[in-house]
């Protein structure tokens, strides 16, 4: 990122790994290559999602590839990227997608990046599957909620910087992180308006939180942040509840001023039953009681799911984390992507018994993983 300035737009990204702190270059570049991570890494699904061709785990890129070096980066052959010297042809095909047949199982698509909401929409798809809040509070806040909520913990040099962004909302930082996060999620939401939008609350990983602005004032340093401190954990502990409040406020004031009702809020990475029952108090006390799901994507969300949805209005079956956790395997690690695999009979039967649950408890059930984006015979 020290050398984000020089990166133009058109550019081939090439960096050892990626996080949200980098996502305002990923938009601009041409294509993305990584040398670590898998397909469900951060670089794969931001990718994915901008519609950029992307390799990650492609070891000693960054000695390979040298600056101005013209490259053709391609993901049409299959599930190995393939980068290419120098410019070659290609074609593009049509497709018409206007008298495609719709399944009885309704799909909808994963989205963050309000910018590209309407033109998205404009497929055949039923709703906002899951709406991640962490590309609006990465590119239009970029503070770290507690950076907002205790200015007295900055340095001069991050204060000015968020009085800068708050300079619209007349200096009020708050103000502006409510009114930026609602607003942003408001416009996924009217993309789809009056069909379903399913708005994640925040799931950054702390390591991802300390590169906001002002964030290493807040988080710890974990060796593994993936199955750290985040998710639910966050919301009512006393290292983030505040934080989890202006969160609140904003979708309150997207649900409840602005009027979509049509937004359901999911809650991440629920390790415990009493730490769901935790969250849900939480909300109430910041005025925010509304429908609300919790992401089954932990081993113990399949086995405890009659418990969990006693709390919650339904789930979404998050294939990555339960993948990861069901066959104990790193997501982020191309080395052991060998062994990432959704189709394993474990992890189907973890799937299999979630919903199941969920229609057993006569409650909401989706899909939000890469899985069935992948794997035609899992879908």
């Amino acid at each position: 990122m020290a050398e984000a300035d020089k990166f133009n737009e058109g550019d081939v990204l090439v960096a050892h790994t990626t996080s949200p702190d980098w996502e305002p270059v990923m938009k601009i570049a041409s294509a993305i290559i990584t040398e670590t991570g898998g397909r469900t890494c951060h670089a794969a699904i931001v990718s994915r999602e901008l519609g950029k061709p992307a390799v990650v785990g492609a070891t000693d890129a960054m000695r390979i590839l040298k600056d101005g070096q013209e490259v053709t980066v391609s993901c049409a052959e299959g599930e190995i990227g393939k980068i290419y010297e120098g410019i070659l042809k290609y074609e593009v095909e049509d497709v018409d997608i206007s008298k495609l047949p719709r399944p009885k199982t309704k799909i909808m698509m994963n989205l963050g990046n309000p910018e590209l909401a309407f033109s998205l929409a404009k497929l055949p798809v039923d709703g906002i599957g899951l709406a991640r809040m962490e590309f609006i509070i990465n590119n239009y806040i970029k503070a770290h909620p507690m950076a907002i909520k205790h200015p007295e913990m900055l340095s001069e040099t991050e204060k000015a910087l968020i009085d800068e962004l708050a300079f619209p909302f007349n200096g009020d930082a708050k103000d502006f992180f409510v009114k930026t996060l609602s607003e942003g999620v408001a416009t996924i939401a009217a993309s789809v308006y009056p069909k379903k939008c399913i708005v994640r609350m925040s799931d950054f990983k702390s390591n991802e939180y300390a590169n906001l602005l002002g964030g290493r004032h807040f988080e710890p340093i974990e060796d593994n942040p993936m199955i750290g401190f985040r998710g639910a954990a966050r919301y009512s502990h006393p290292n983030y509840k505040e934080g989890f409040e202006l969160e609140c406020l904003a979708m309150k004031r997207a649900i409840e001023e602005m009027g979509f009702d049509n937004i359901v809020l999911m809650i991440p990475f629920c390790r415990r039953v009493d730490e769901g029952k935790r969250v849900k108090e939480t909300m109430k006390e910041f005025g925010l009681d509304v429908t609300t799901y919790v992401m089954c994507e932990i081993p113990n969300n399949v086995i405890q799911i009659d418990k969990f949805l006693e709390i919650y209005d339904g789930i979404s079956i998050g294939t990555n984390d339960l993948t990861q956790l069901t066959l104990g395997v790193d997501r982020d690690s191309q080395i052991v992507a060998f062994d990432y695999d959704e189709r394993d009979e474990g992890v189907k039967t973890m799937v299999k018994m979630a919903i199941e649950g969920a229609k057993r408890n006569g409650k909401y059930n989706g899909l939000c993983g890469q899985a069935p984006s992948d794997y035609p015979e899992f879908a």
